[in-house]
């Protein structure tokens, strides 16, 4: 028998400040007209390259001909996110998903925007960039959006997910004159497009690779229980009701609830800090709104960037399975200001928005896209890969966050197992030892386990990972759990990161501390004081309290308010039913569709039942006619 305390699993990831790593990005964008480039650069030029900062976050560019505005000087620094950050730890580098990146002597068309201090950045990040390219005797300006997912703009303005578009390849000198015609006031139309663009070969899932040496990134957390906490910042996004940390939620369960792999992302809840991808900050993060400005803010009338989001990792390589990685330390995600009138126009703005905040956090795990951009195929003609999360290309059709078998199977290449998992435990059981201690027990079915995982929740929290007992193992006492609280719990067994399927779920309340009922604002009695009633509810947007009792006329009977005093809840009823059937009967009688936790404690005997409504649904009532013993 093997004891598992869950409140001593937790594992604390730590970043030594000498330790050289990279984050790498993924961005997510509504494509920018070119009549609105042009309009809204301050300056639009063809350029050389001439050098590169040893930081890897500027360049020197010569101005070869200024199609709009008037530079100061021939030489102009060029600023662009990524590179050595400033006033960081040491040994930190940045990689944005989509960051331009150019090469000495390379010539580019850029649209330009002032960076500060002189220098100067591309208009919305790699929108604004436009490298050439020689093909087929041909010279073309190319956008590089292999790293970065795109929403459409619809005749009418509106934003939304669209079938794929290829960035079509531009003529370079056409481009430019064109460019430089509409800044001189000549509206002419498009002429400048050199066909459509060739779509790769068909492929499947795709992994982000370290750029210097094209190794792959992954977590070393998960192999052995450990899990990733995320934190969201304390202002919610705009444009969503509750401002997205229910959505941040459902975008990690999605990720979570593959029963083959061991990841295992956590909320933990608001952050103050608005450092994403200008500082490190050892923490992984959803930054609402881009408070530091870090790139343009989004107008639904020209398009722009909606979401980036990717790791930090190592720069040396950590073998897995006798493959090399780059260990992925953290992670952020961030989301765009000015996006109020996207998410206005979605049929479902919660489902557009964990879609989108789960397709950040598959490229902050490690994966590419699954198709859509110039690295993986046409989305066209290839039903299992159009309908992957990881496609390059948001759905908005309601779906949320899903994943679909491709995503599953990039997920496992990365996190599983290549030798077939560990038969699952079955029958799972709890019985309440104390207060604070439950012994779950369980029919093991593997016979090449090397261990066997306990996973626990509240009744409206998230499964968390409280650490392993032995192989072979079919008893575990859970000790340091919070008395008169309702849990869930199931286990599974592992073998050096493989993984059987989860077991059932069982639910169990564990025991009060024994004492009298007190009656208060928040505390009911019934029963002639036996029986003690609390409620704690939260509504969407992370409000949170208990519920208020409502002073009635009756010794079995009560009242609950949330928001206001006239604005009743919740009844709730407790029957003496020991003729009947030797059991106290529990009913209640809710009118809302807020969350909340209904806790009934039976003071002489200590028992507990907890009764849960979860977040948006209308509330059903409750007859227990078994709710609690102790009729003798």
């Amino acid at each position: 028998m093997a004891a598992v305390r869950p409140h001593s699993w937790i594992l604390t990831m730590a970043c030594a400040l000498g330790l050289a790593a990279s984050p790498l990005g993924a961005t997510s964008y509504v494509r920018v007209a070119d009549e609105a480039l042009v309009d809204q650069a301050r300056l639009a030029a063809v350029v050389r390259v001439e050098a590169a900062d040893p930081s890897g976050a500027e360049y020197a560019v010569r101005v070869e001909t200024a199609l709009k505005g008037h530079p100061e000087g021939e030489v102009l620094r060029l600023r662009v996110p990524g590179g050595i950050p400033a006033g960081g730890p040491g040994g930190l580098e940045l990689r944005i998903a989509g960051s331009p990146a150019f090469r000495a002597g390379e010539r580019a068309l850029l649209f330009l925007e002032p960076a500060g201090g002189g220098a100067w950045r591309p208009l919305h990040l790699f929108l604004g960039a436009f490298h050439e390219v020689a093909a087929g005797g041909r010279r073309l300006a190319l956008r590089d959006l292999s790293e970065v997912s795109e929403v459409r703009v619809v005749p009418d303005g509106g934003a939304k997910a669209l079938p794929p578009a290829p960035d079509r390849p531009r003529d370079f000198d056409a481009f430019a004159r064109w460019v430089a015609a509409r800044a001189a006031g000549d509206a002419r139309p498009a002429d400048y497009f050199a066909g459509p663009a060739d779509g790769p070969s068909p492929g499947k899932f795709t992994f982000y690779n370290g750029a210097r040496d094209g190794r792959r990134l992954r977590w070393f957390d998960f192999d052995r229980g450990g899990r990733v906490d995320w934190r969201a910042l304390a202002t919610g996004q705009e444009g969503i009701a509750g401002g997205g940390y229910a959505e941040i939620r459902t975008a990690l369960r999605a990720w979570n609830d593959d029963p083959l792999t061991p990841v295992d992302f956590h909320y933990a809840g608001t952050t103050t800090s608005t450092a994403g991808f200008d500082r490190y900050d050892d923490l992984s993060s959803v930054v609402f709104n881009d408070p530091t400005g870090f790139v343009p803010a989004f107008d639904c009338s020209s398009g722009g960037l909606l979401a980036i989001g990717g790791p930090w990792f190592e720069t040396a390589s950590t073998l897995h399975a006798a493959q090399p990685f780059h260990r992925i330390l953290t992670a952020d995600v961030i989301v765009n200001d000015g996006l109020s009138c996207f998410f206005s126009r979605s049929a479902s703005p919660a489902k557009v928005m964990a879609e989108i905040l789960a397709h950040e956090l598959g490229h902050a795990l490690g994966l590419g896209h699954s198709c859509g951009d110039l690295r993986t195929p046409l989305c066209a003609g290839n039903p299992g890969l159009d309908q992957a999360l990881m496609r390059a290309f948001v759905h908005d059709d309601g779906r949320g966050a899903r994943l679909e078998d491709d995503d599953r199977a990039g997920l496992r290449a990365l996190y599983g197992s290549d030798v077939p998992p560990p038969a699952s435990p079955t029958h799972l059981s709890a019985q309440v030892l104390s207060p604070t201690e439950v012994e779950l027990t369980w029919k093991d079915r593997a016979t090449d386990e090397t261990e066997v995982r306990v996973e626990a929740r509240t009744v409206d929290g998230e499964f968390e990972d409280l650490g392993a007992v032995r192989a072979n193992s079919v008893v575990a006492i859970v000790q340091g759990l919070y008395p008169a609280t309702g849990y869930f719990f199931r286990v599974r067994a592992g073998r050096t990161g493989a993984f059987s399927e989860y077991s059932n779920e069982v639910r169990v309340a564990t025991d009060a501390v024994p004492g009298p009922c007190v009656a208060g604002a928040w505390t009911l009695c019934l029963g002639n004081g036996r029986f003690g009633v609390q409620v704690a509810w939260q509504t969407a947007d992370g409000n949170a309290g208990p519920g208020w009792v409502t002073p009635v006329e009756s010794r079995d009977s009560g009242l609950f308010w949330f928001f206001k005093p006239e604005y009743l809840e919740l009844l709730v009823k407790v029957i003496d039913g020991c003729a009947a059937n030797g059991r106290y009967w529990l009913f209640t009688g809710p009118s809302t569709n807020v969350q909340y936790v209904l806790t009934v404690t039976d003071a002489l005997t200590g028992k507990v039942r907890v009764y849960f409504n979860p977040q948006g649904v209308t509330a059903a009532s409750v007859t227990d006619a078994g709710a609690f013993g102790g009729c003798e």
